[in-house]
């Protein structure tokens, strides 16, 4: 199946395809434990494809392999392989994007994620979108092996690596922490990637690599802590989004022309008036996280959302 294309959009009118609006679902991972149906394939299927029907332009899932149980027990969440679990959505769905919100670059060699999403991406007819983040977690870095003080060199070094490796041919590359001769990576693919992050470098990166850009809600009370600014209105949003078009300006770049606002969980009721603000903005996509206990609360919460915003929106 061919890989669809973002159009442009209006300012109170947010639209990707033919029919429906632009706004990614995440599968409920939201506590710990997990609830069990999340942790069973058909379920998670099921979701998806209830999703893709109600008119969700992507699913999404996001990427903690290793965390520490004081983050699990203080707001953190538990869940699956990004990739595996897209992959029992793809196979549920023929249209639903398949969208990493996001996966810790610094965390995997570029080979194997270029190998992961590659064959994803295939599988799925295209469908992939790479949402990507330099990380936050100490403790996960730890147990990973990897150094929090390289991963901003880390993030930029797998970046070019990826590049070159999903042209198919072979990519020759010393890097900081392995060697790479004439390697090859089957099959090609050029999945649309996105950056996520509220910092100064996640802006440039954003704009000098034409990318889409994944803002992360990020209270007042904890920006110190994660050493990220603050997100936590439309407001901020637009002022953080300022920032990158001033880049864009200022080194001959086109501002960012993929950006996603993360609606807040909660009353559904008043997503309908905070798209159309984020869209005059400068949202071109939205992301809601979806809720439910059980299977059966996740997919009526679903069709409500359908009814009571996606339907008000296209």
């Amino acid at each position: 199946m061919p890989r669809q294309h973002s159009r442009a959009l209006t300012k109170t009118r947010l639209q990707f395809y033919n029919s429906g609006v632009d706004i990614a679902y995440g599968l409920p991972f939201h506590t710990c434990p997990a609830p069990a149906y999340l942790l069973d394939g058909s379920s998670l299927g099921e979701l998806a494809a209830t999703a893709e029907k109600a008119g969700f332009s992507a699913v999404h899932l996001t990427d903690h392999p290793a965390p520490s149980q004081p983050w699990r027990t203080t707001g953190g969440h538990d869940g699956v392989d990004p990739f595996v679990g897209l992959a029992f959505a793809a196979a549920a769905t023929t249209r639903l994007r398949l969208l990493t919100y996001l996966v810790v670059l610094p965390y995997r060699n570029p080979f194997h994620l270029a190998k992961l999403v590659a064959s994803l991406d295939a599988l799925s007819g295209g469908r992939v979108e790479l949402g990507l983040g330099a990380g936050y977690h100490k403790a996960e870095f730890r147990a990973l092996g990897v150094d929090w003080d390289e991963r901003n060199a880390l993030f930029d070094e797998a970046l070019a690596v990826l590049r070159k490796a999903w042209t198919g041919r072979p990519v020759t590359h010393e890097g900081l922490h392995f060697t790479a001769r004439d390697t090859v990576v089957t099959p090609p693919c050029t999945p649309p990637l996105w950056f996520g992050g509220n910092s100064r470098l996640t802006l440039r990166r954003v704009v000098e690599n034409r990318a889409g850009w994944l803002p992360l809600p990020n209270p007042r009370a904890t920006a110190s802590h994660l050493r990220s600014p603050a997100m936590e209105s439309i407001a901020d949003f637009a002022a953080l989004l300022d920032t990158a078009r001033a880049h864009a300006a200022a080194v001959g770049a086109p501002p960012p022309s993929r950006v996603m606002y993360p609606l807040p969980d909660g009353d559904p009721a008043v997503h309908v008036d905070l798209a159309r603000r984020a869209a005059e903005a400068g949202a071109t996509s939205l992301v809601v996280n979806g809720q439910g206990r059980t299977l059966r609360e996740a997919t009526e919460w679903i069709d409500r959302y359908a009814t009571t915003v996606l339907e008000r929106l296209s």
